[in-house]
């Protein structure tokens, strides 16, 4: 069994820090605060500074496309973004004329395509959606949802999964093998029973394994393929929110998480992002084909 250590990747305090992301081409690690609606980024070097870059609406998703290029997922669409001058080109929108409506969680999957959910800013029930952009065509593929998350897959077991963390539920998607589109209804992977808990964002290693940030439970899971708990590694922050492997050789998990007020937070931790070692067969995240 493998000895995970957590330290602080980023002590930098985020309302709601999301959407961590390694391009593997720059060395640096991305995430945004969506509260704040800022995208922020830092090379895993220690002596590195952390870069912020104000957006003008809200970013919660992002993937990479090149050395060149991030993939945004805003409150008013999917964006093409050039990393070294900040700018950013509309590819299309969704949604965009609903006040009442963001964009969430967000990954690119192994066949190129570009999985964003949306949602009520107050998290009505039912409302949420899960999009999928692939070769040019954008497709919703669920709906019903209240609180769309967890998005991430395992190529090898033409899987997809994702999470209402309103429900406390994990589902799974099989997959087509040569487009990734769902090809069946979603079926319950991981059912939480203590429903004040949230399954947060969440990313898959080589062995098909998830590692899962457990909102309001200050941790994160890693579950086997089969839905069995392997490990639980413990958080200073009681709401971390997503996952990412990376690193040179993706040895690294990178979590982000949120501000609690209810905490008293001259504890820096709440809203850091952690970095947790020894955890070994990380994969890096999948280029978005354009």
């Amino acid at each position: 069994m493998f000895d995970p250590s957590v330290t602080i990747f980023e002590s930098t305090q985020s309302q709601l820090a999301e959407s961590p992301l390694w391009h593997p081409m720059l060395n640096t690690f991305f995430w945004v605060d969506i509260n704040k609606k800022l995208l922020l980024s830092k090379n895993i070097h220690s002596e590195s500074q952390l870069k912020t870059v104000n957006m003008p609406d809200t970013l919660s998703a992002i993937a990479w496309i090149d050395e060149q290029y991030l993939l945004l997922g805003t409150s008013t669409g999917i964006y093409k973004y050039h990393i070294n001058s900040s700018t950013r080109h509309l590819i299309l929108s969704i949604e965009n004329t609903q006040l009442n409506r963001r964009s969430n969680d967000g990954r690119a999957d192994p066949w190129g395509g570009f999985w964003l959910s949306t949602m009520d800013v107050n998290a009505k029930k039912g409302d949420g959606k899960i999009y999928r952009y692939y070769k040019n065509q954008l497709k919703a593929v669920v709906s019903g949802l209240s609180i769309p998350n967890g998005l991430c897959f395992d190529k090898s077991r033409l899987r997809g999964y994702y999470c209402d963390s309103l429900t406390s539920c994990i589902y799974v998607l099989d997959l087509d093998e040569k487009t990734g589109e769902p090809c069946a209804e979603p079926r319950v992977f991981y059912q939480f029973n203590n429903t004040d808990v949230d399954p947060d964002g969440c990313v898959t290693d080589k062995l098909g394994n998830l590692w899962l940030a457990v909102w309001g439970m200050g941790c994160v899971m890693c579950l086997s393929p089969s839905g069995e708990l392997i490990k639980t590694i413990k958080l200073c922050a009681l709401k971390p929110t997503c996952t990412a492997f990376g690193g040179e050789n993706a040895e690294l998990l990178i979590v982000t998480s949120a501000f609690d007020e209810a905490i008293n937070n001259t504890v820096g931790e709440q809203g850091a992002v952690f970095q947790i070692s020894g955890i070994k067969n990380g994969q890096f995240e999948p280029p978005v084909l354009l």
